[in-house]
């Protein structure tokens, strides 16, 4: 039986035929194997969770805020040794769960990276940190506390005991009648931040009186707004207002908003100056 040759017509078109599959189906085994990696990262994901979770009930010391990296759980013989991120198939490098039990309400916080409390707990009066008792406190004009969030920014207040974040926008200045306060917070944060960015806010709060006693410096504090100043007079703290200079009722000050962030809102960058500040991954 004759062989029949193909033709350089039939061979170029075989090419083609074999290059558009090849264009329509490796894209497709791409997204696929993505997906199923993604599914492995998650489903990892959520058994650190649970290991975090069996190590605490089984902890001790019932502390109020404690943390678990990977090599920790595995350590303590919750996760296998081999253990490695599905993502990137290497070893999980910064990734751990912080457990706060804040009155009782506990939370489990899966964590890739730095958070801002990594980065504040090494810090020290000379970049106007200051521990005082369980909080870390900005104070000082000069104070390293700038930090971007959703495209503003704002000054760190302070980091709380559960390793809350507390921010103030310095372009904020809102007189608001305390009836409306809870009417006003909550359009304030429907309307004024992304979706992806509100998943990093814990509440929207009022920064009254009490919230300015830790923010002063030898009687100075950088939280100053248009019209008046919290500073500290013989005993006790007063509203002096910057155009009469004469000490002013309380409740008549400017209303200043702070965002209350999560402990688990991780960065990407920054030194805290005002022009490199820290930046809140969103």
């Amino acid at each position: 039986m004759k062989n029949k040759a193909y033709t350089l017509i039939e061979l170029i078109s075989v090419i083609v035929i074999l290059s558009i599959v090849t264009v329509i189906t490796v894209p497709k085994v791409i997204d696929i194997i993505g997906v199923s990696r993604l599914t492995a990262y998650n489903f990892s994901k959520k058994n650190i969770i649970k290991s975090a979770q069996l190590n605490y009930l089984a902890d001790v010391s019932n502390s109020k805020v404690i943390e678990y990296t990977v090599d920790d759980l595995i350590t303590n013989g919750y996760l296998k040794k081999d253990i490695k991120n599905p993502l990137t198939n290497e070893k999980y490098e910064d990734t751990k769960v912080l457990i706060t039990n804040e009155d009782g309400v506990v939370s489990y916080d899966y964590i890739e990276g730095n958070t801002l409390y990594d980065i504040i707990m090494k810090l020290n009066d000379k970049d106007g940190v200051y521990k005082q008792g369980n909080d870390y406190i900005f104070k000082g004009i000069d104070a390293k506390n700038y930090i971007s969030f959703d495209g503003k920014i704002y000054r760190i207040l302070k980091i709380d005991l559960y390793r809350n974040i507390y921010l103030i926008n310095d372009e904020i200045n809102n007189a608001i009648t305390r009836d409306k306060l809870n009417e006003f917070k909550t359009a304030y944060l429907n309307d004024n931040y992304l979706e992806k960015a509100r998943e990093n806010i814990k509440s929207i709060e009022i920064l009254d009186y009490n919230d300015y006693k830790n923010s002063f410096l030898d009687n100075e504090t950088y939280i100053i707004n248009n019209s008046n100043v919290w500073m500290k007079n013989k005993n006790d703290y007063k509203v002096i207002s910057n155009i009469t200079n004469n000490i002013i009722e309380r409740e008549n000050a400017n209303v200043r908003l702070v965002l209350k962030m999560k402990s688990s809102a991780s960065l990407k960058g920054g030194n805290g100056t005002q022009l490199k500040p820290y930046e809140i991954e969103k």
